[in-house]
């Protein structure tokens, strides 16, 4: 069976086991000097995908809050920028690459969920793509070896049927040891993006649209969110991700912000800005 990645290395994050790792241990001791622990045990990140050097640190924020949590499988969702597809697709591939090793895949999850209706497994759509990819340097360096992945990209969803048909599909994955993490950008601003729905105030209305959709992912209020989305238009590339995170877990989740930035602010080019967040969330506890 075959190899995924790494695709990226070498462009958005160091090609070399010793770089990467020195990349991670910078982001993870400045991510623990802001000593602020979830409150419960994760078991669901929400996390941005760019180059290291944009958001590596805001997704260690979010990494770190996992702590000395003990996960045996992950399951990774994510957009599909490149191959456009119906539903979602998984790999033939057995491993996942990057410069700290190879990453089992869960293979008999999927070759379960192979055949269902909706879900295509091909390495295609995952060879160019590097939002799953991007996240995978941080769970190696955080969780311990042994851990099982189960990469999932999500293509184009149409009604909410469907993202609640994938949740269905997915949630029999779900247990004690795993680990769910979403793999988004937030708003994609600029004429590059077809992008501009203002053009004074930027930051702080970039800010804004963002901290909608968050705050409506924290009340986990799906309808709200497919409200926002349909109104605002908003190019958060993970979208489909999300919508279908917010189906997963029936009974809701509870979670904060551990980190937010924006190309913009990085760089001071607010023509062109890509926004970045961490969310961390946990099982509420029962009243």
């Amino acid at each position: 069976m075959s190899v995924l990645g790494p695709t990226v290395a070498g462009t958005w994050y160091a090609a070399d086991r010793a770089g990467l790792t020195r990349q991670l241990d910078g982001f993870f001791a400045e991510a623990a000097r802001s000593d602020d622990d979830a409150p419960a045990r994760p078991v669901v990140l929400i996390v941005p995908h760019a180059g290291f050097a944009y958001s590596g640190l805001v997704a260690a924020k979010g990494f770190h809050r996992i702590g000395a949590a003990n996960f045996e499988r992950v399951i990774l969702l994510g957009p599909s920028h490149f191959v456009p597809f119906e539903g979602i697709a998984l790999p033939a591939a057995s491993t996942y690459r990057t410069p700290l090793g190879d990453v089992a895949l869960d293979v008999a999850a999927i070759e379960s969920l192979s055949g269902s209706p909706g879900v295509q497994v091909d390495d295609g759509p995952f060879r160019p793509e590097h939002c799953l990819e991007a996240e995978i340097p941080f769970l190696q360096h955080g969780l311990r070896p042994g851990l099982r992945l189960l990469p999932v990209l999500v293509g184009r969803l149409g009604a909410l049927e469907d993202s609640a048909r994938i949740a269905d599909l997915l949630r029999p994955f779900l247990a004690p040891q795993t680990l769910t993490v979403v793999s988004s950008d937030f708003t994609h601003y600029g004429a590059s993006f077809d992008y501009v729905p203002f053009d004074r105030d930027i930051p702080e209305r970039i800010e804004a649209l963002d901290r909608e959709a968050i705050d409506r992912i924290l009340a986990w209020d799906g309808a709200g969110f497919e409200a926002y989305l349909a109104r605002t238009r908003a190019t958060i590339c993970g979208r489909n991700a999300i919508r279908v995170l917010l189906q997963l877990y029936e009974n809701g989740l509870a979670g904060d912000l551990a980190a937010y930035d924006t190309s913009g602010r990085i760089t001071g080019q607010w023509d062109h800005s890509v926004s970045y967040a961490s969310l961390v969330l946990w099982e509420p506890r029962a009243s």
